[in-house]
């Protein structure tokens, strides 16, 4: 068995990224009862479902996905996919936005992003390829583990990513914009068999995200899996058949459509300070 030994939270600035983020809502407010479907959420963390199936917890506003590519870190290289689909209540300051699910593709990884900053990381083999349709893109997939060393044989996210050629890049700071602050519930102990053994996280986190700079462009994206089958009707003018490929599973990750134009991090330097840790409730 590896051991990961765990690396106390960082406070310097880490080079060598990309990253893209997939828009998936831009000032959506929730209809009243207006709750999230179960794939936003790994399976074992209760308290993070609770907390945010709550009556009201859900605030909306912007939501989103990102994909990055790390090439260094405190614990090496490794992808990680998240989703962020607005901003929840919470009993401690104004709504702020949550991860709700996260991919990272080592173990390393996930511990610290649990550890450190109270994200609810999963294990993931992650593919990047050259697509062979389209000049300069690149198609990407994740597998979600069933232990360790085993993975998903179909995966639970694939898109095409293909870049808007005829932008250049341009100088990006989120430090010109509002500030992206998570507040993250506490985490469960795991008895998962993709990651036996992880402690639970009885505190809630507070992690300021506005610490990035970097070249950013557009891209555009499609997804890559199959369209979801429609279930069997006997109105035929109800039924109907849908050709759109889907980004998502709707099971291991939700099945969200993202506006088809997203902003890629071509460089980015990232500052991921210490996260605040609450009081357990």
């Amino acid at each position: 068995m590896r051991i990961c030994h765990l690396v106390t939270a960082f406070t310097n600035d880490i080079g060598h990224i990309q990253a893209w983020w997939f828009i998936t809502s831009l000032g959506h407010r929730p209809e009243q009862g207006e709750t999230l479907p179960i794939s936003y959420f790994p399976t074992q963390e209760t308290q993070l479902y609770k907390a945010s199936m709550e009556q009201g917890a859900f605030r909306g506003g912007r939501g989103s996905i990102t994909l990055i590519r790390y090439s260094e870190s405190p614990v090496g290289p490794f992808e990680e996919l998240a989703i962020a689909p607005g901003e929840f209540a919470n009993p401690y300051q104004k709504p702020s936005h949550r991860v709700t699910r996260a991919y990272v593709s080592s173990m390393e990884a996930l511990i610290n992003g649990r550890q450190n900053w109270g994200l609810p990381r999963e294990l993931a083999q992650f593919s990047f390829t050259p697509s062979l349709d389209y000049r300069d893109a690149t198609e990407v997939r994740i597998f979600p583990a069933i232990s360790p060393t085993e993975f998903a044989s179909e995966a639970c996210f694939a898109a095409l990513i293909k870049p808007v050629s005829w932008l250049p890049t341009i100088p990006t700071s989120l430090s010109h914009f509002p500030r992206v602050t998570l507040c993250q519930p506490p985490l469960e102990a795991t008895s998962d068999s993709a990651a036996p053994g992880l402690g639970a996280i009885p505190r809630w986190h507070l992690l300021d995200c506005s610490e990035s700079s970097g070249r950013t462009k557009l891209f555009r994206c499609e997804g890559l899996l199959p369209p979801q089958e429609e279930a069997p009707n006997s109105d035929p003018q109800a039924s109907k058949t849908t050709t759109k490929k889907r980004m998502a599973d709707g099971v291991a990750f939700p099945d969200v459509d993202p506006y088809s134009i997203g902003i890629h991090w071509t460089e980015m330097t990232m500052t991921l300070p210490r996260a605040v840790p609450l009081a357990t409730l």
